[in-house]
């Protein structure tokens, strides 16, 4: 039987830690974002061909790929809007780096992004769980997933990251990846510029993270998140711990000292 949702995965922000002693000056990024644009299988490519409509609002050729960090504030504030009528759904996790307890401990390979995975697909499989009406909708209650492929990365390495998961969430520890909705099998990657869904990935996680992280004059811009809100993922009306994650907990702290963050405090 085929899937019944198709979610693409993109990132915003970089996984050093060489953060910077002032806005101007260009260092580490605070804040690594993983996004996930999320879409019932059968109606993915109706969705995904708002980058055609896209493309023709902007006078853009009809197979330019669309680079979040291409685009001008007027230009990511439309995109965002026409993102937000879509039916999909966005799950962005949002790791500020200063605020995590080891940091030598992601010196390790790919240590960060495999993290922020964990989080991202967690609240993947509760989607997909609470989502799935075999009445209503198609397929067999699982999820293809496509990754936006990182150069030099191993996606092999990241699926024996996901089987050992599985291995201690059978051992009884506290790991909410459902592995039989999001089978490993259904793992793919791709280039964005060859899949409308990555580039809304890229958009989810470019909104999130410019919300976030501050420019060189130490301001944020949270508008473009803020028009994406009625799309983002929640539980019995809440957005955080579901469709926004902030790791690690200790960043709540950072996030409450922040004027620039004021509006995440007000998120509802």
């Amino acid at each position: 039987m085929a899937t019944s949702f198709r979610v693409y995965i993109d990132e915003a922000g970089d996984e050093g830690f060489k953060f910077r002693e002032h806005p101007a000056v260009q260092r580490s990024s605070d804040w690594f974002v993983l996004a996930a644009f999320v879409a019932r299988k059968e109606s993915d490519l109706e969705t995904v061909k708002v980058i055609d409509a896209v493309r023709t609002e902007f006078g853009l050729p009809p197979k330019k790929h669309i680079h979040w960090k291409d685009l001008k504030h007027p230009q990511k504030v439309r995109y965002c809007q026409m993102i937000a009528g879509r039916k999909a759904r966005i799950i962005m996790v949002c790791v500020h780096k200063p605020s995590l307890l080891e940091p030598e401990t992601f010196g390790e390979r790919y240590r960060l992004y495999f993290y922020a995975v964990r989080y991202l697909l967690e609240r993947t499989s509760w989607l997909v769980r609470d989502h799935h009406n075999p009445q209503k909708h198609g397929g067999d209650g699982t999820a293809d997933i496509v990754f936006s492929n990182r150069q030099g990365m191993s996606y092999e390495e990241m699926k024996d990251y996901l089987r050992r998961l599985d291995r201690h969430r059978q051992a009884g520890a506290d790991v909410r990846v459902d592995p039989s909705l999001l089978p490993l099998e259904r793992i793919t990657t791709l280039t964005p510029g060859r899949c409308m869904g990555l580039q809304l990935a890229d958009a989810a996680a470019g909104a999130v993270f410019n919300a976030l992280e501050r420019d060189r004059f130490g301001n944020t811009e949270p508008r473009y998140v803020r028009e994406l809100l009625p799309i983002v993922y929640r539980y019995e009306g809440k957005v955080f711990g579901y469709g926004v994650k902030i790791a690690p907990r200790e960043a709540i702290q950072h996030i409450h000292q922040q004027p620039v963050l004021a509006w995440l405090r007000e998120t509802q």
